[in-house]
């Protein structure tokens, strides 16, 4: 799942530590491209700040996992690919992939067009949250310049992009962000509007069952 859908399920509106941990694993990836989350499972920390974040991350992997299980999720996806292939064209490269990352944004658009006020909720949740604690956290994961996180998190805090998930335009503007970062080719024209198209074809499927992911996430 990406930010906005860890959120919205799993939050806790009387533990913004847990809610800060059930984004650290992303947001982790985002600011500092090799630096991994390995939640402990086993271990009782002293300070319910760390414990509570220690929590929330491994509520993260535990929903991830769910949700790649999710039958919905798995179909969505396929169909979506057999659509990429279908159409003829042989040079969007690892095609499951980027369905797999529309997918999940197009999930997080959803969730915002139901709940307007999610994306500044999940803003305000993220700055009600000293950074020291989160240091002090990603530390435990092997964070050696404080200052360099600061610095990414500042940008991703300005950037404010899950804001920008209104439109099925912008949700396929996150999806070239992400390939972009990866080094894939740019999607030109006719793949950008063949990706808004499919889109527009799983959408209302995927809204449709939201209560059915609710569960699933149990």
């Amino acid at each position: 799942m990406n930010y906005l859908s860890h959120y919205y399920f799993d939050k806790d509106e009387n533990n913004k530590y847990f809610n800060i941990g059930l984004i650290l694993p992303d947001l982790a990836r985002s600011h500092i491209a090799k630096l991994r989350i390995n939640p402990y499972k086993n271990i009782t920390f002293t300070t319910k700040e760390i414990s509570s974040m220690n929590d929330g991350c491994n509520k993260h992997f535990a929903s991830d996992r769910k949700f790649h299980n999710w039958m919905t999720f798995v179909e969505l996806t396929n169909k979506a690919t057999d659509m990429i292939r279908e159409s003829g064209d042989k040079d969007i490269n690892r095609d499951y992939f980027i369905t797999h990352i529309m997918v999940e944004i197009l999930l997080d658009k959803i969730l915002l067009d139901k709940n307007p006020t999610l994306a500044d909720d999940f803003y305000a949740m993220i700055n009600s949250v000293e950074m020291d604690w989160i240091l002090k956290f990603m530390r435990y994961a092997g964070l050696q310049d404080d200052e360099l996180w600061k610095g990414q998190h500042r940008r991703f805090m300005k950037a404010a992009f899950l804001k920008s998930y209104t439109s099925i335009e912008n949700v396929i503007a996150a999806v070239e962000g992400v390939c972009a970062n990866l080094g894939m080719i740019e999607l030109n024209d006719e793949q950008r509007n063949l990706l808004i198209e499919i889109c527009e074809t799983i959408e209302p499927e995927l809204a449709r069952s939201i209560d059915a992911l609710e569960i699933q996430l149990l």
